[in-house]
């Protein structure tokens, strides 16, 4: 279905001081990176690049590519895409996702399909988040939680986030358009330690979703940190 990697700023102590092995980057994210103002972006973009670098030299085609000769960039719309410079674009899609001190990267298995992956830390969070972008439904999920309420919000925002970016549109639609379900129909492609979600347009929604091949998972990695991956044709 799809393939990821995820990566902890612990592995790599210069990330601290923003700073990264020879041969990781190539000579556009190393423009990319010198553009980069602040230490907590810098740190937060480095964390992606990392965990898509690791990503791609599993992938297909890739194998024995330099890390060197891949750039990782971004559309206008904020979208990733890889560059094989000297070669073109890579033809598989690949989504990037970081929060506090772990970056995410994800790309499927096959080419022609479209995938979104986030990743979300489990803590407490501003009632207002739920107020604001959660429909009444899913507002009520979190209520009925009890001490669980953080993780829920957690899978929620994760699994809208990730929807979101697989339809390439980011935080640009009103995250109430779509609406998240704590638990899915079981299917034949979901990986081990994944469970499935059901996402689908919520009440009066004009939100175009590929509901017919649309596959949302989640796991929890380590106790504190909700995985969630899209993927749809």
């Amino acid at each position: 279905m799809f393939r990821y990697a995820l990566v902890h700023a612990s592995e790599h102590a210069s990330l601290g001081s923003d700073e990264v092995w020879p041969g990781l980057l190539s000579a556009r994210e190393e423009s990319i990176l010198a553009g980069l103002r602040f230490a907590p972006r810098k740190s937060k973009w480095l964390l992606g690049r990392i965990a898509a670098k690791r990503l791609l030299s599993r992938m297909p085609g890739l194998e024995g590519v330099a890390s060197s000769r891949l750039s990782v960039l971004n559309r206008p719309s904020g979208e990733p895409f890889v560059l094989v410079e000297g070669e073109g674009e890579y033809p598989y899609p690949i989504s990037i996702s970081h929060r506090g001190k772990v970056g995410m990267a994800a790309a499927p298995e096959r080419k022609g399909l479209r995938i979104g992956a986030d990743l979300e830390t489990v803590e407490p969070r501003d009632s207002a988040l739920v107020r604001q972008f959660f429909t009444a439904r899913e507002a009520s999920l979190v209520e009925r939680a009890g001490d669980a309420c953080d993780q829920v919000v957690a899978r929620i925002w994760s699994a809208k986030e990730a929807v979101l970016k697989l339809l390439g549109l980011g935080l640009r639609l009103d995250t109430r358009e779509i609406e998240v379900y704590l638990t899915g129909a079981a299917f034949a492609e979901c990986p081990a330690l994944w469970s499935p979600i059901d996402v689908s347009p919520a009440r009066s929604s004009r939100v175009a979703l590929p509901t017919h091949s649309l596959r949302v998972v989640w796991r929890l990695e380590g106790g504190g940190v909700v995985l969630t991956v899209a993927v749809a044709s």
